[in-house]
């Protein structure tokens, strides 16, 4: 049996350092330090497991003030008896944004990609059996006998290194150990919307890698990135099946710490997170203080949406890399759309839709503003509760159906990524499958899972 804690995107801020930073983001900055504390403290009380693993974007960016904080706090678990086994990301090195280069001005210094092997040697690399040589940040290691774990380090594209990934994952099962594989990058969509918002070809480059990946036997893969919280599966043409693991971020909503049991059936996945950590958190649980701080952005860019325009495409293209220039012809439609959201209620919608009287009376006062930025909330949190038994459920399927009606002459016109304007957004409020737990076969023809239990 193998047991192992998990997080992802730290995204560590040397605060203390370097002072208070204003830019308003989805994971905590300023009090990323202190949250990151509590939840290394919360692996070290821990007497399940020696074992952690980090999957990418260890710093919030590449000045080597960060990560030389970050250090220490990975050594004060590995002084607490932990073994850690982190990868590498792009936020790990200077030039993840234009300004961020090894001559910055200020004096600040900068950290290369080629310098993060050294910098982390003694976090998995060290240990590992076998390396890919063009590019040593992906390697193996060997968790416990029997179980091995294929480190993917794609933030820098090698033709080989899936294929490299593969013949490990064929080797490992052929003498028969576990493995299993770690890549801060989603393989496969963590949310109907995520491909929206993402680089346009992030998953066109990993749609081989999934197929000789899985037909190669790899059953599972943790990943991060996203700061969502997903678990899915993918079955290839050739009957390979791999389910996807991915976390949010460590240092954001919902603070979550993975805990996963591997025995002879089964992978069991559930979700932990702390309590308390050492900040101001205003009277409020950790839960309602991270959910505060992660709306901040949402309603900077709903506020932008009713007055300034301008201000949300810049918002849009900062937080998200939506392509602000190709939005630009659309300003006046945005314009009145972001009004109409700002103000508008279930009801409301329903009264302009004409549509009203079959919208259940107990999401009619429900603001669309507010309504939506819930529904983000619960996609990053891995929890989307509204199905069609629910009031909002109900309204927003009759709401939706009724708008695609009316913009069909549109619609057939132009080319979008879904078939159904109605179904895309019905799957944006409503997941069936669990996001924070899951039972998984190893093998297919394995006992049938529990109820709740899933396959996408």
């Amino acid at each position: 049996m193998l047991k192992f804690h998990l997080i992802t995107d730290t995204h560590y801020y040397a605060y203390d350092e370097l002072g208070h930073n204003s830019h308003k983001d989805q994971v905590t900055l300023n009090e990323n330090g202190a949250v990151l504390d509590a939840v290394f403290d919360k692996l070290l009380a821990s007497g399940e497991t020696d074992i952690v693993l980090i999957a990418g974007d260890l710093c919030n960016d590449g000045r080597a003030v960060n990560h030389f904080g970050f250090l220490k706090k990975l050594r004060r678990l590995q002084e607490g008896g932990k073994r850690v086994f982190v990868i590498t990301a792009s936020h790990d090195y200077s030039g993840f944004n234009p300004e961020d280069t090894k001559d910055a001005p200020g004096g600040e210094a900068r950290v290369s990609r080629e310098e993060l092997l050294d910098l982390y040697y003694d976090f998995g690399f060290r240990q590992a059996l076998a390396v890919y040589e063009p590019d040593p940040l992906s390697y193996v290691a060997l968790l416990a006998p029997g179980y091995r774990l294929v480190c993917i380090n794609g933030d820098k594209f090698s033709p080989g290194l899936y294929e490299w990934a593969a013949s490990q994952v064929r080797s490992a099962r052929a003498e028969g150990d576990f493995v299993f594989a770690m890549h801060h990058y989603p393989l496969v969509p963590p949310s109907p919307i995520y491909p929206l918002l993402s680089p346009g070809k992030l998953f066109d480059d990993f749609g081989g890698a999934v197929s000789g990946l899985a037909d190669a036997g790899l059953r599972f893969v943790f990943t991060g990135h996203t700061h969502m919280q997903n678990i899915s599966s993918v079955t290839t043409a050739q009957g390979g099946r791999l389910y996807e693991i991915n976390t949010g971020a460590a240092v954001g909503y919902p603070a979550p710490i993975r805990f996963v049991t591997v025995d002879e059936q089964q992978m069991s996945v559930t979700t932990q997170s702390i309590d308390d950590f050492a900040w101001d958190l205003q009277g409020k649980t950790v839960r309602q203080y991270l959910s505060d701080h992660f709306d901040q952005m949402l309603n900077d860019i709903f506020d932008a949406a009713g007055s300034d325009v301008g201000r949300l495409l810049d918002l849009l293209n900062n937080e998200f890399r939506v392509n602000k220039q190709a939005l630009m012809r659309y300003r006046l439609p945005l314009s009145m759309a972001g009004r109409f959201l700002n103000r508008v209620t279930l009801g409301g919608a329903g009264r302009l839709l004409l549509c009203y009287r079959k919208i259940p009376h107990a999401a009619k006062k429900v603001r669309l503003r507010e309504l939506m930025i819930e529904i983000v909330r619960n996609i990053y949190g891995g929890d989307e509760p509204y199905s069609r038994g629910t009031a909002v459920g109900e309204a927003v399927y009759i709401l939706t159906g009724r708008l695609e009606r009316l913009l069909s002459p549109v619609l057939s016109k132009v080319s979008l990524p879904f078939e159904s304007l109605q179904g895309f957004v019905m799957s944006l409020i409503y997941d069936p499958t669990p996001d924070t737990e899951a039972v998984l076969p190893l093998y297919d023809g394995a006992e049938q899972l529990p109820a709740g239990a899933f396959s996408r």
